[in-house]
């Protein structure tokens, strides 16, 4: 929608803002704009096509969220026919702004949340299947490699999503956001971690949602960060676990993370020519390649620098 349409949309449910700013367009297809009113205050109207998809989800995990004290956006009203929600205005501090190797205590923050989001006893959500789980790695294949780079499909990679699968089953399973990034987390009026966008939480490892926030799509953290991160993690978590088995974790829910990811994101290029995105994906490859093991998958840890990374870049620069 343009900022017209936005306008128009909010006035038909009761919300006579006089200014909309367009916020994001998310990977799920939900738009954010923020309404404008005349006694200077704002609200977040995210508006999701009927046809595409449903709040319901969203919502459910919101209530569950506002009872157990878990810092997200009050939803303010919802109209389902029209595919909106109007929520808090959390402001424009969102993590995504800020580099956390000089802020190392938003991190910890950040950790503190989502060990409260995954420890919380949310009924009726769902758990993440391994055929999805395999399904999801196996984009990485079918449409980044073949797809959007017109490569072939590695071998390596069908025993890489195998060792994938047999290692997150170790690990712990619990509420999992599934994007849980800087992008979807904000910070406050009072200065608190707020988080939103988690409509696709469900039972998974809990490497996953721990990758989201440590290995990051846009800027890199130092060997000390990762580390005091993760041993601020295990105290928060409260397991009986060291850092090193909190960093397997953080590796191969990584891995089927950014494997998914970069799958993602070249078909939304590619069936919707939504480019918004495909300028992480060199860093996201990258970020694969680290995590890979080097004992048994250096070939394909080679492969993947010297051959698919200068495809990506070529490609991307031709766009």
């Amino acid at each position: 929608m343009n900022k017209e349409e936005a306008l128009d949309l909010a006035k038909k449910i009761g919300f006579n803002a006089n200014q909309v700013d367009v916020l994001k367009l998310e990977a799920s297809g939900r738009e954010y704009y923020r309404l404008h009113f005349d006694n200077s205050e704002s609200l977040v109207m995210c508006y999701l096509d009927p046809k595409k998809g449903s709040h319901t989800k969203f919502l459910h995990v919101s209530n569950f969220f506002s009872s157990l004290r878990i810092n997200s956006p009050e939803i303010i009203q919802v109209d389902h026919e029209a595919g909106v929600i109007i929520q808090q205005d959390l402001g424009d501090n969102c993590l995504i702004d800020m580099d956390c190797n000089d802020h190392p205590e938003l991190l910890n923050k950040s950790l503190q949340v989502l060990s409260k989001i995954q420890t919380a006893h949310i009924p009726q959500v769902k758990k993440l299947d391994k055929d999805s789980l395999i399904a999801q790695m196996e984009t990485i294949q079918s449409i980044f490699l073949e797809k959007f780079l017109s490569c072939e499909r590695l071998d390596e990679l069908k025993i890489l999503e195998s060792k994938v699968l047999s290692k997150l089953s170790e690990q712990p399973w619990m509420n999992c956001h599934f994007d849980f990034e800087r992008r979807n987390l904000m910070i406050d009026s009072n200065d608190e971690i707020a988080v939103i966008d988690f409509q696709d939480l469900c039972i998974a490892p809990v490497g996953i949602d721990l990758a989201g926030i440590i290995i990051d799509h846009y800027i890199s953290y130092s060997d000390e960060l990762i580390n005091d991160a993760l041993l601020h993690y295990v105290d928060c978590i409260q397991l009986d676990v060291t850092v090193n088995d909190v960093f397997e974790w953080l590796r191969w829910g990584g891995i089927q993370r950014n494997m998914r990811i970069l799958g993602t994101l070249s078909k939304l290029y590619i069936q919707d020519n939504r480019t918004f995105r495909l300028k992480d994906l060199p860093r996201i490859l990258e970020n694969l390649i680290t995590l890979i093991p080097n004992d048994e998958f250096m070939s394909l840890k080679n492969h993947l620098s010297y051959s698919v990374m200068p495809k990506l870049h070529e490609e991307l620069k031709a766009l």
